[in-house]
């Protein structure tokens, strides 16, 4: 039993970052989708079953944690894309503003771990594949959403 396990867990699925999109402000703060991408190199399918992170924003103290269960499957030897929404607290702006001041562009990480199963066929559950990812997302939009949530800042830097 061990050995066909070991033989139907083959090759550790990779995530990566590969963009971000901005959704624009809500009322909690604001929206944006980190698209990762997770490459499945086995010979069978596999399930994405959730995915935990956090997310650092510009050095800027805090985490956002981030908790989605996109319950794909993913054939062998293919890719897929999971949309992780992050929602930055309207709060955090204004750090975040003074913290990149001088930069076009806000850095930020995604640390966390992705659930998966193993073959439709068995169900073998693997779970806690880590990935370490960073990206960079318009200062700009931080700058014009940054007054928050009212009739000034809902909406704008949208086009």
């Amino acid at each position: 039993m061990l050995l066909i396990t070991l033989a139907f867990l083959g090759c550790v699925p990779t995530v990566s970052l590969k963009s971000a999109q901005l959704r624009g402000p809500t009322p909690q703060g604001v929206r944006f989708d980190a698209m990762i991408a997770v490459e499945n190199p086995n010979t069978f399918d596999v399930e994405i079953r959730a995915v935990r992170a956090n997310v650092r924003m510009a050095n800027v103290r805090g985490y956002l944690p981030v908790f989605v269960e996109p319950k794909i499957w993913i054939q062998a030897g293919r890719t897929a894309y999971v949309a992780v929404p992050i929602i930055v607290p309207w709060g955090m702006i204004p750090q975040i503003v003074a913290q990149t001041v001088t930069q076009p562009k806000v850095a930020y990480t995604v640390v966390g771990r992705a659930d998966v199963i193993a073959s439709r066929a068995f169900r073998i559950d693997q779970s806690n594949y880590e990935f370490d990812e960073e990206g960079e997302l318009p200062r700009s939009f931080f700058v014009s959403v940054g007054r928050g949530p009212g009739p000034f800042g809902l909406g704008l830097g949208m086009q």
